[in-house]
């Protein structure tokens, strides 16, 4: 089971990618086939696969024990093929959920993943910020089942990995006053974008 909890101490890998949306699929198995190399390495914990509904973008979701960095992996000849991706490192900052766990998953859920990119003298206080944020969203959001987020250990980022019912349940949000994207809340700390995902993939050690 891969679960999101602040109280982990693991590293959270997060490589971002942008692939034509013929090749999203061989993109997809490529990364599987690089979680199998990961899963021989001491300090893995687990892996995700998330595939954009767009079809032209896929992130994986990694798990890492403390002080380890996994950009340092070789990435397997295929890659050549593709962009090389975005990879950052993170940890949980904030996260709630309606039961008593976080866990990613293969179904039916939607994962919409929000990316916010600032100057890292304003990450403090968007990590301050994301408490009262979790819970005005879960307060006012049906089908909303998690949010959590993560802060980038360089200090430029934060992402918000939420879990959804269905489509339809998070584009209701966006019709409801202070979560408009055309209207950013945080105007002045960051610039954000979002997309939504199916995971496609789950692997953990041992």
């Amino acid at each position: 089971m891969v679960q999101i909890d602040r109280s982990n101490t693991a590293i959270v890998g997060l490589d971002l990618y942008t692939v034509a949306e013929r090749h999203q699929s061989g993109l997809v198995d490529a990364i599987k086939e690089q979680i199998t190399f990961w899963k021989s390495n001491f300090y893995f914990v687990s892996a995700s696969v998330h595939q954009s509904l767009d079809g032209v973008r896929v992130f994986t979701y990694s798990q890492w024990q403390p002080k380890f960095d996994h950009r340092s992996l070789q990435r397997p000849a295929i890659f050549s093929e593709f962009f090389p991706p975005d990879s950052l490192q993170l940890e949980v900052s904030a996260s709630q959920s309606v039961s008593a766990e976080v866990e990613i998953a293969v179904g039916d859920l939607i994962t919409h993943l929000a990316e916010f990119r600032m100057m890292p003298v304003n990450q403090p206080e968007m990590v301050k910020r994301t408490t009262t944020e979790l819970d005005r969203a879960m307060s006012n959001s049906p089908g909303l089942v998690s949010a959590s987020f993560h802060r980038s250990l360089d200090g430029t980022r934060m992402f918000n990995y939420g879990q959804w019912e269905s489509k339809e349940a998070f584009e209701a949000i966006l019709k409801q006053p202070g979560f408009d994207p055309n209207k950013p809340y945080w105007e002045g700390l960051a610039r954000n974008e979002f997309h939504l995902y199916h995971v496609t993939y789950v692997e953990t050690a041992g």
